[in-house]
């Protein structure tokens, strides 16, 4: 009788992905460990970088505060001081006129100073002195044309603005100096000035066409009077006008005395230069009202309409 060899299980031959697979458990191991190393070391970088840029940024804001702090109590004991003076009887003109230079060039942002510079000019037009007389309104409107300067150089980024010139009528030798006459003039020109508003897909444009008329001048307080018309349309649709009647000298500052508009824009008229018997330079500036004076705080409505539309 035959013995019957026991049967051996035939070896299975595995194939290269097995292989493959068999190698690449402890290198996947190894790879997942780095992996999260990484993730780990990079992720406590990432978050120590970005408190340390929140504490930097917490102390620049905590110098800030405490700059402006000091600052705005400086300033007021500086005005509170300054405006004594000014008001004082006793004081002198020459000593008046420094203290409006000072709070001037430090406040021509925040207050409308054009109360102080008509009362010091009405001061200078009766002192019995001509030389000092002459003197001290040459100092008063370099200081308002300095003023006048600063800010419109303050808008340029914001403000688009045009030149307008004014020329004297034929008949302007009815002049008669120290007199202060008011001499009619007809002059007119206009210009137009575009915004525009994106919400979503809708895009709206204003458009202001600005009419400025002159109807008298003064030369001897260098002063013009003018009627300004603003024709306000939204997408070539008309929607009002905005009449203004004023008088316009060296101490109307753009930032402060202007007119508002839609859209919380403002347009403000500016003398440059009076140049008589030549010509009045102006100024038509058309800028958003977040660049205009401190003390011109958006209305309402216009705020909630901007954050609206930012959404």
């Amino acid at each position: 009788m035959d013995t019957e060899e026991p049967i051996k299980p035939e070896k299975k031959k595995r194939d290269k992905w097995e292989k493959l697979e068999i190698l690449m458990q402890p290198v996947g191991g190894l790879i997942a460990a780095l992996t999260i190393a990484l993730v780990s070391y990079f992720g406590s970088v990432y978050l120590n970088n970005k408190q340390n840029n929140e504490a930097k940024n917490r102390l620049y804001t905590e110098l800030m505060s405490s700059r402006e702090q000091a600052e705005s109590a400086l300033r007021k004991d500086m005005f509170n001081s300054i405006l004594g003076t000014i008001l004082k009887e006793s004081s002198t003109l020459d000593e008046k006129l420094l203290q409006l230079e000072l709070l001037a060039y430090n406040f021509h942002e925040s207050l409308n100073l054009m109360p102080l510079f008509l009362y010091l000019n009405r001061h200078i037009a009766i002192e019995k002195n001509k030389d000092l007389r002459i003197d001290y309104r040459k100092r008063l409107l370099k200081m308002a044309r300095d003023v006048t300067s600063k800010q419109i150089s303050s808008l340029e980024d914001a403000a688009a603005k045009e030149m307008m010139f004014i020329t004297f009528p034929a008949d302007s030798n009815k002049y008669k100096p120290g007199l202060s006459q008011e001499l009619a003039i007809d002059w007119k020109d206009s210009r137009i000035f575009h915004d525009t508003i994106r919400t979503g897909n809708t895009v709206d444009v204003y458009k202001r066409v600005v009419y400025l008329k002159a109807v008298a001048y003064n030369v001897d307080e260098k002063s013009v009077n003018v009627r300004l018309d603003i024709e306000n349309s939204i997408n070539e649709k008309f929607v009002n006008m905005v009449t203004q009647e004023f008088t316009v000298d060296y101490f109307q500052f753009p930032m402060i005395d202007n007119t508002r508009l839609s859209n919380d824009m403002r347009c403000a008229v500016v003398m440059r230069d009076f140049d008589y018997p030549n010509l009045i330079e102006m100024d038509i500036l058309y800028f958003p009202g977040s660049h205009s004076s401190l003390k011109e705080k958006p209305y309402y409505d216009e705020v909630m309409k901007k954050l609206l539309l930012n959404k």
